[in-house]
């Protein structure tokens, strides 16, 4: 499965080089419908040890608009950044705007 990827990404936001390095493996293992566990996420990444910095940098990507908490443990990359191929964009924009809005 691939994936389309907004390459210009960082040129909207300012992240620090830490949220700019989260966001390639962010958007690689989320699926097809951009949805990530995240507990499953911090395992996967394991060169972030501490819980404290994982709660800086997730917040600080949650702040710049490319998660928005779906449930407890499942959050959402936002469709506007990188979704898969496969996945009906609009449906995801869909989602994600509804959520986000639902948030906010």
């Amino acid at each position: 499965m691939s994936k389309y990827i907004n390459t210009e990404i960082g040129a909207d936001i300012e992240l620090s080089r830490t949220g700019q390095a989260l966001l390639l493996p962010l958007m690689i293992l989320a699926n097809k419908n951009n949805e990530i566990n995240k507990k499953e996420f911090i395992d996967a990444i394991q060169w972030i040890k501490d819980a404290r910095t994982w709660d800086k940098y997730w917040e600080e990507l949650v702040q710049n608009s490319i998660l928005v908490q779906l449930d407890r443990d499942t959050w959402m990359v936002s469709p506007y950044e990188c979704y898969a191929e496969n996945a009906s964009h609009s449906t995801l924009i869909n989602k994600w705007n509804g959520v986000f809005n639902a948030t906010n």
